[in-house]
């Protein structure tokens, strides 16, 4: 057998990465990152991010695997096997990055920490992890989302009204949205939105890059809920109405209903309400 014989088989046994099996792919089929790009909604930096397995450029984990299926379906490639493989690159990486654990193995006895000494130890670690968070609690600054969502329950509280009138009232705005008024969206920051069916499962997303709007089509008001893993960074306005942050901070919010009447109602109510159908389990 020559050196030419073995050569190709080396090459093969060279792609070993969820990424390369996907860039092969969208070059077997004639494809730029442009046009995957455009079949997907996601940005060509986090597809380049994908096809170098480079996770850490994504805007979050949660979504690597979504955005990998996502290309698969792209390229003709089992989407389910693609995100099995890169669920358990995520996993890999994870176990590499943890410290070796190297055992010790005591040769002198008497060097070894007596009782009294290993209590006091744990003692005064439980007081500089009992004064960190203390500490903690007393600097970290509010979430702005809370405090407005505060500033409107004392606004609320303060203005005169009957207890007759306020639920009644709170209702009757909500019902006076058009039922066709449009949803638009609208990136303060880069963040990734997700549309997911009545069972929970995400049929379509895109990235929004900051000042970029999307109108809602009707169809997804009807049949989807929204989710996103960074709700600060998107604005949500009904008929030219802004109705406020719809989730804390770098959190993931999901199933919040599109309907124009429930997103009112979420900022008259003072409270998220129900927001559509989850998915079970």
């Amino acid at each position: 057998m020559t050196d030419e014989d073995v050569a190709p088989e080396q090459g093969e046994l060279a792609i070993t990465r969820t990424g390369d099996r996907l860039r092969l792919a969208r070059e077997a089929a004639g494809l730029s990152l442009a046009d995957v790009a455009t079949r997907t909604r996601i940005t060509q930096r986090h597809l380049a991010a994908i096809e170098k397995s480079d996770f850490s450029e994504l805007p979050g984990r949660t979504y690597v695997t979504g955005f990998a299926r996502a290309y698969a379906r792209a390229v003709d490639l089992p989407e389910a096997e693609i995100g099995a493989a890169v669920r358990q690159e995520l996993e890999d990486d994870e176990y590499g990055s943890r410290p070796l654990y190297e055992a010790y193995e005591p040769t002198d006895p008497a060097r070894l920490p007596t009782a009294r000494l290993t209590w006091t130890l744990v003692i005064v670690t439980l007081l500089l992890a009992s004064a960190y968070g203390v500490w903690r609690f007393l600097s970290v600054e509010p979430d702005e989302a809370l405090i407005a969502a505060q500033n409107r329950a004392a606004d609320e509280s303060e203005a005169p009204q009957s207890d007759a009138a306020t639920t009644p009232a709170t209702k009757a705005g909500a019902a006076a949205v058009a039922a066709n008024a449009p949803v638009v969206l609208t990136g303060l920051s880069e963040v990734w939105i997700g549309f997911d069916d009545a069972t929970g499962k995400t049929e379509n997303w895109r990235t929004l890059d900051a000042g970029e709007t999307y109108q809602v089509p009707p169809a997804y008001i009807e049949q989807f809920t929204l989710r996103t893993s960074i709700p600060q960074a998107l604005r949500v306005t009904v008929g030219g109405r802004d109705i406020g942050s719809i989730g804390p901070a770098d959190t993931l919010v999901k199933g919040v209903s599109l309907k124009p009447a429930d997103l009112v109602a979420r900022t008259e109510g003072g409270a998220a309400i129900p927001a559509g159908p989850r998915p079970k389990g």
